[in-house]
């Protein structure tokens, strides 16, 4: 950092506000230390950068499961964030969580302290709204950023869409269609995405005067599996829906599946939306018409606030952050056909 400084004739306290980011310091000295930096080839030391702020530069993504498109995408953008601000994000298996006793729970996280001591960590679905969680993470004093839907009172930051009005703009596309006997296939239950976007299908349904028929809602995992499920169970209905909504796109994967087997001509016969445009939307065909979470977003923004309180108070006050959704037109949707 000394060669730095001289180099660039600033100080080494400059170079070091440089490095980290902070704010409020000239373009034209940000422009000479990091020209010194390139031409010196200087990398900090993240061992002496943990000594002397006693922090680890670390955040703690917490996945319940290894194989879901929706935290890749999300781990994406926490990443890349974290790379800007000169953070590493280290991610972190902890399967199976819900359900088990706090003193299984708080295990798991003491030895990810013992091990890594991160300076926060990042929770998704179903964790991020677990009352057990929460009550360990506050014990530990472990600040946490949440990516949503969270019903929990004192969820800290959290980083959400509105996946309520989303639900209701994707059942209105379907009703605008002509669509009046519509299947719904629910999430995970104890993931709060499973209900809030439930609610905003029974309330879009119940504004234009139609009620839920029990018998067009089943419950899913949110994974290809279950979606097919869903639809075989749908498609050998007397009198089968018109459409299905899925609460997530690897279970619209899995209807569209459902409907190739037994010969249903998506969207002619049946149409189908998803939730969350994950990379299945647009590798099936044909392509699915759903709701986009901007998930990379979700995870840098999740991430620059967490730093950016860190940074400025040391500690975390709650906020709500809720970034914009779209709604995606593609080719999985038409007016009802027959059969």
């Amino acid at each position: 950092m000394k060669d730095v400084a001289e180099l660039a004739g600033v100080s080494i306290k400059t170079v070091s506000r440089v490095l980290n980011n902070e704010p409020h310091v000239k373009e034209t000295l940000q422009a000479k230390v990091r020209e010194a930096v390139e031409l010196l080839n200087y990398v900090p030391s993240q061992s002496a950068r943990s000594l002397r702020g006693n922090r680890s530069y670390d955040i703690a993504l917490i996945c319940p499961n290894a194989h879901s498109n929706y935290i890749n995408a999300i781990q994406f953008g926490a990443v890349v964030a974290c790379q800007e601000r000169g953070y590493q994000l280290s991610i972190n298996l902890f399967e199976g969580l819900t359900g088990k006793p706090v003193k299984e729970i708080r295990e798991a996280f003491e030895v990810l302290l013992l091990h890594r001591k991160p300076d926060a960590v990042m929770l998704v679905a179903p964790y991020a709204d677990d009352p057990k969680i929460d009550a360990v993470l506050k014990e530990l004093r472990l600040p946490a950023v949440r990516i949503g839907p969270v019903e929990l009172e004192n969820r800290g930051i959290l980083v959400e869409i509105d996946d309520y009005q989303a639900a209701v703009e994707l059942t209105e596309h379907l009703l605008d269609l002509g669509h009046r006997r519509i299947g719904f296939i629910r999430g995970i239950e104890e993931q709060r995405s499973a209900h809030v976007r439930y609610a905003g299908f029974c309330a879009a349904l119940e504004a234009r005067g139609l009620g839920v028929l029990p018998q067009l809602v089943r419950r899913g995992d949110f994974d290809f599996e279950s979606g097919f499920k869903a639809g075989e169970y749908f498609l050998g209905m007397a009198e089968p829906p018109t459409a299905i909504f899925c609460s997530n796109d690897d279970m619209a994967a899995g209807v569209v599946a459902a409907c190739n087997v037994r010969h249903v001509a998506v969207p002619q016969q049946l149409s189908v939306v998803g939730f969350d445009d994950a990379d299945v939307a647009t590798r099936m065909r044909p392509l699915l018409t759903t709701i986009r979470q901007p998930l990379g977003d979700l995870g840098a923004t999740a991430v620059r606030e967490l730093i950016g309180q860190l940074k400025s108070r040391g500690s975390l006050e709650p906020k709500r952050i809720v970034l914009d959704h779209e709604f995606v037109l593609r080719e999985t949707t038409a007016p009802p056909g027959r059969r």
